[in-house]
């Protein structure tokens, strides 16, 4: 489980609020946080990158490069999952099923908001240093069930599945920034200095 760290600090991925996702049924274990509180310490990958066109001189070495732009910074986050318990079990299947929920958009016959895309998460994980309060897109997610191991069967309200003892996701982020936002509150002096980061302000 994550150790010797704060709430505040743990690893998190979750809703802005509870409008727009129904936390029943399935989702009914994530309700209170919103979202995903990660059980045990994921291993992160934070990528930061800058875009950068060259210049072809004729018959010359080392051509000089000129700034395009700086991407979105990527998150890939890999977790481990259990089912010791019933309990654990119905958390992991609702992590599961949440994750899945993401990546899709309000669409069909009984859509209450047709064609809305997938829902902006707030990602938290180790303080302002890493990422605090970072709106992002989930845009991949990723699972094995093996067939070494054992499971535990698990009930929702009537309706029976099937949980790994031990699973390994694998999440694929991306920062999500609003145009308007990034112009107005994006300081790069601020950004050097820390400030803009422990302000909670979404900047990774």
């Amino acid at each position: 489980m994550s150790g010797g760290i704060g709430d505040e600090q743990k690893v998190k991925l979750q809703t802005k609020s509870l409008s727009g996702i129904a936390f029943d049924g399935l989702l009914a274990p994530l309700r209170q946080d919103r979202g995903v509180i990660f059980p045990y310490t994921p291993t992160i990958g934070i990528g930061h990158s800058a875009n950068y066109g060259s210049y072809d001189s004729t018959h010359s070495i080392y051509q000089p490069n000129y700034y395009v732009n700086t991407p979105n910074p990527t998150i890939g986050i890999t977790a481990t999952f259990t089912a010791n318990d019933m309990s654990e079990a119905r958390y992991t299947a609702s992590a599961l099923h949440f994750f899945k929920t993401l990546t899709k958009s309000d669409f069909g016959e009984n859509a209450v908001n047709p064609g809305s895309p997938p829902r902006t998460l707030i990602f938290n994980a180790y303080g302002h240093l890493h990422a605090k309060n970072v709106p992002v897109i989930l845009t991949s997610v990723n699972y094995n069930l093996v067939e070494d191991i054992d499971y535990v069967e698990v009930d929702f309200n009537g309706s029976k599945t099937s949980i790994p003892t031990s699973l390994l996701v694998t999440l694929d982020l991306r920062v999500q920034m609003p145009p308007r936002y990034t112009k107005e509150r994006f300081d790069l002096r601020n950004y050097a200095n820390g400030s803009s980061l422990k302000s909670g302000n979404g900047f990774i």
